[in-house]
């Protein structure tokens, strides 16, 4: 085998043991509504494969195989449950124990039992949370609707509580549509980001047509409003796609009505500052958004075109282009509208469409500026329409590592380059010394792929790493920047 073939063999191998969470890995998307067959069928799209593997999911259920909310285990990163805001799915997909009628009320009344969509159409009004404080407890945080004189009012946001034992291994809903806000608030809008304390979760909301931000904490006692926040301007119209960007230092949200609404955050204290807006263009339909994995830009979709929006630009209409468009759709289109984006754990912008579309958009180069992002309007294929929203609701699992995405789990034909690094001394006693070129993360592994060191460089310097107390034998070091992958290996004596 020839040397390089062993070194990216290697190099692929210590990176896919780095400790990477999984608990975005597998999406259920869309759903199937032809009534062509008995149940409902939706495409399964696992991650953890390069390039991701997409399989038909049926179920003999009526309910729609459509995840509003999901998450997968942490470690294998097979899915656990999801909600199609009606119901709680387990693995198997089937309804979990005492999952039935999440959202109980009149309008689950109208969209979850009979022969219409079997599903709540609200996007974003559901996301699931690991407990960050008990193991095998998980909430499942969501949004219920009501009518009032043939108009849609929004009522309490709940949680239920789910929980995973021996005795059910599959899961069981044991608390169920819990109140914990009891106000009127914006459709949609769910969203979450980790606290500076690694241990609880902040939950962003806003009330309906304010500018009143609710923050509710997660915390190892249940889920309570911490504090809410007066800034910026108030909503206007109902839906918006908020979301946390992945180093959690800034928020966001858009609309057709307002446009993007961009604050800084503090993840210790949940403080919004440095208010924001941008008015794209005149938006006909609901459009969304999603951050680049490096935070720096911004991506918004409207019906029919999407914008990147560079935000180390002080004023924002300096920093927004047009970096694609899109058919707006007939029935003979293979895709239409484009709504609502998600980051995968691949590090590409995966975009959902309006009903009947077959396919995901992508971004397949987010970090990158302008033209180079690489949008593709038919980027997945999908077995099934991409349903009422699409992609999942997840927030940013991983906000706490170097990095918000796995890029190993990128195209197989896109790594990057790789290169040898000086190590000085080696054999090593005490102390290595080596030369970063670039921002990027460096890490030292020994022989069983487990880590033994791990830090984000800032920039181009010398690095000393004190290896004094490492067990005698051979090392191997990797530093990772955008474009290349330096690699050596050391003796320690």
């Amino acid at each position: 085998m020839k040397p390089w073939i062993v070194i990216l063999l290697s190099l692929c191998f210590l990176l896919s043991v780095r400790g990477q969470n999984k608990y975005d890995y597998t999406w259920i998307a869309g759903t199937d509504n032809s009534n062509v067959s008995l149940g409902t069928e939706a495409t399964l799209i696992d991650f953890g494969v390069v390039p991701p593997v997409l399989t038909y999911q049926g179920t003999s259920s009526p309910q729609s195989l459509l995840a509003l909310g999901e998450i997968c285990d942490r470690n294998t990163g097979r899915l656990m449950f999801y909600s199609n805001g009606c119901v709680v799915f387990d693995s198997t997909h089937h309804i979990m124990a005492n999952g039935d009628s999440i959202n109980f009320g009149s309008f689950w009344k109208s969209y979850c039992v009979g022969d219409k969509y079997l599903y709540y159409p609200n996007v974003f009004s559901v996301i699931a949370l690991p407990d960050l404080n008990f193991e095998d407890q998980y909430y499942l945080l969501h949004q219920v609707e009501s009518y009032l004189v043939d108009k849609i009012v929004n009522q309490p946001l709940m949680y239920s509580k789910i929980f995973f034992e021996e005795s059910n291994p599959r899961g069981k809903v044991l608390e169920k549509n819990v109140p914990f806000y009891n106000q009127n608030t914006t459709s949609g809008f769910f969203t979450a980001m980790k606290h500076a304390n690694k241990k609880d979760w902040w939950i962003m909301h806003l009330e309906a047509r304010s500018n009143k931000y609710l923050k509710f904490l997660l915390d190892s006692t249940g889920i309570h409003l911490d504090h809410s926040q007066v800034i910026g301007d108030s909503i206007r119209g109902h839906h918006a796609q908020s979301q946390f960007s992945p180093d959690g230092k800034k928020y966001a949200w858009f609309n057709k009505e307002t446009g993007l609404h961009l604050f800084d955050f503090d993840r210790t204290t949940g403080v919004l500052s440095n208010y924001r807006s941008l008015t794209i263009e005149a938006q006909p339909s609901i459009g969304g958004l999603c951050f680049s994995p490096n935070s720096r830009f911004l991506y918004v979709f409207d019906i029919t075109n999407a914008y990147q929006v560079d935000l180390s630009v002080p004023d924002l209409k300096d920093g927004y282009v047009k970096i694609g468009s899109y058919n707006p759709g007939s029935e003979s289109s293979p895709y239409k509208d484009l709504m609502f984006g998600m980051l995968g754990p691949n590090c590409k912008i995966y975009i959902s469409s309006k009903l009947g579309s077959s396919h995901f958009s992508t971004i397949e180069s987010p970090d990158e500026k302008g033209a180079a992002c690489n949008f593709q309007a038919l980027g997945l294929k999908l077995i099934y329409s991409s349903g009422g929203g699409g992609v999942p609701n997840l927030p940013h699992y991983r906000v706490d590592d170097p990095y918000p995405c796995d890029r190993t789990l990128g195209n197989v034909w896109n790594l990057p380059e790789i290169e040898e690094m000086l190590i000085s001394p080696n054999p090593v006693s005490d102390q290595i010394v080596i030369k970063t070129k670039a921002k990027g993360l460096l890490s030292v592994y020994d022989m069983s792929g487990r880590s033994c060191y791990q830090r984000l460089e800032e920039g181009e310097k010398e690095v000393e790493i004190d290896v004094s107390a490492y067990a005698p034998g051979k090392y191997v070091l990797i530093f990772e920047e955008r474009h290349r992958v330096y690699k050596g290996e050391f003796i320690k004596g």
